[in-house]
């Protein structure tokens, strides 16, 4: 089309659309000039901006679901519309990466054991779900969620390809991680500023979950870590080390604490040991300062905030539940114990005699038979529909098959965390470590159900796995020893050739003038 008749129709339409905006707005009607605008500043964001317009979105998504928790998902867009923050950035990003994909310009699939796993496991779900949205209507949906995140590591994936949107998902998850230590004790001590003024049409803007709360804080200690050792300013110890510490003043903080045993396993199988140096320091050095503080106050230890993190530590360990425990604050762990261990039989008894291969499905009361074996019958309080861990969420929803597909995601996971450590950049080792402390802490509550943890959990984990070539070249991997498969392969070094016959043959002198 010739370029003046092409400027002439635009001109022409736009000034059409122009005066029926008006038109509009006169009428105090905005929906049309909000899309209109939308559309334009998302042509202007992808064509003039670093960062792609719905990488933005997910970023503000990241930032909320870490800074506000359970507040930020619980709003919605629109009043009476079930459309929260999570499905709102799918229902934008999802059209806009399959339109890059037919374009060629994006790459959300890679050719690797994590991705066919998080595929098939995927496709599992969504083969049941027709049949259990027949029985069990919109439960079946909402359970189904905890499939349907997975699009979030796609979109995570495609992007990493893209500079600028992988740094500003990043730069959303630092300021995030930042962020939480401030807030969180604002919220615990000022709740009626979060809950009351902090509101948007009354839903609270911050409100954190207990369990939650503690991985978060454990997600941002890894994190920051990496910020750490990628900058190396001091000033990056103090949130480090208050986000350590902060993990054992939170209500539920027993999951985290293993997420974090577990994942700093990682880094020492990779011979990193600076950050299990870092937190003996920080937990030793704080443990002498409060005993100190105790005894110059005479305050009983069992009454303390650190007798409750100790109570807390060793109940890890109490599995049947006949600890006693002093301190208020604790609860009562051991009966805790009780809880999960009783809920996590009835689910499996309760699959294994009706459907072991393939589960109850999405939709089904999982706490039905739990309420009867644990002398809840009749509570009316009790609304959880998760046995508090993933691994019996997806036994449960989805038997055995998917229980098999779900633990060939973690074994992508450890091949993908392996390369990361011997080939990745401080960024990769970040990024898996936080993913590994949510997969960690889900296995022991309500984490991956949900949008507070899995999104960040899929993102992330996305991210994590496009920072490394999916066959990294293995140099110096003859050098690796059997005892530390996570050990970073050896670089080359630039020492001289030992034979002289390798070096070029010398060039002659300039000529002189």
């Amino acid at each position: 089309m010739n370029a003046r008749l092409r400027i002439l129709i635009g001109g022409v339409l736009g000034g059409v659309l122009a005066l029926v905006m008006g038109v509009s707005i006169a009428n105090e009607s905005y929906l049309l000039a909000f899309g209109c605008s939308a559309v334009i500043f998302w042509a202007l964001a992808e064509r003039f901006g670093e960062a792609l317009p719905d990488a933005w979105l997910l970023a503000g998504a990241i930032f909320g679901y870490i800074a506000g928790n359970r507040g930020f998902a619980q709003l919605q867009l629109a009043p009476g519309l079930p459309l929260f923050p999570a499905e709102a950035v799918l229902l934008i990003a999802v059209p806009a990466l399959l339109t890059r994909l037919a374009q060629k310009r994006a790459q959300a699939f890679r050719r690797d054991t994590l991705n066919y796993a998080v595929v098939l496991w995927a496709l599992l779900g969504a083969a049941r779900l027709p049949v259990d949205f027949s029985r069990h209507g919109f439960l079946a949906a909402r359970d189904f969620a905890m499939v349907y995140y997975t699009a979030f590591f796609f979109l995570g994936q495609a992007f990493a390809v893209h500079a600028g949107s992988a740094q500003l998902l990043r730069r959303a998850l630092t300021a995030a991680c930042l962020a939480l230590p401030l807030l969180a004790p604002a919220f615990r001590y000022f709740p009626d500023f979060f809950l009351g003024t902090l509101t948007v049409r009354g839903v609270p803007l911050i409100y954190y979950k207990d369990d939650l709360l503690a991985t978060l804080f454990a997600a941002a200690f890894f994190w920051l870590w990496t910020r750490w050792e990628s900058h190396h300013h001091r000033t990056w110890l103090v949130p480090i080390a208050a986000c350590l510490l902060m993990i054992g003043t939170t209500a539920s903080p027993r999951a985290a604490m293993v997420a974090v045993a577990g994942v700093t396993g990682f880094w020492l199988l990779a011979h990193r040991w600076r950050i299990a140096v870092a937190q003996t320091a920080v937990i030793g050095t704080a443990t002498l300062i409060a005993l100190l503080l105790f005894a110059l106050t005479n305050r009983d230890l069992r009454e303390t905030a650190a007798y409750s993190t100790y109570e807390n530590i060793i109940s890890i360990f109490d599995y049947e539940a006949k600890g006693s425990y002093a301190n208020r604050d604790s609860g009562d762990p051991g009966d805790n114990n009780r809880f999960r261990l009783v809920w996590w039989r009835s689910v499996t008894e309760e699959t294994i005699e009706d459907n072991p291969v393939f589960g109850l499905g999405f939709g089904h009361d999982l706490a039905s038979r739990f309420l009867a074996d644990y002398g809840l019958i009749g509570a009316d309080d009790f609304s959880a529909r998760s046995p508090h861990s993933m691994i019996l969420s997806v036994f449960g929803r989805m038997g055995a098959a998917g229980l098999a597909c779900w633990l060939a995601v973690a074994a992508g996971m450890v091949a993908m965390t392996r390369r990361i450590f011997r080939h990745g950049t401080a960024d990769g080792r970040g990024l898996a470590s936080v993913a590994w402390v949510i997969w960690i802490s889900a296995c022991f509550g309500v984490v991956l159900e949900g949008p507070m943890g899995a999104v960040v959990f899929w993102t992330l984990l996305g991210l994590a796995n496009a920072s490394v070539s999916p066959e990294p070249e293995a140099i110096g991997e003859e050098n690796l020893t059997e005892n530390a498969p996570f050990a970073p392969a050896l670089l080359p070094t630039t020492a001289e050739p030992s034979s002289p016959r390798l070096l070029p043959p010398p060039l002659p002198p300039p000529p002189r003038p």
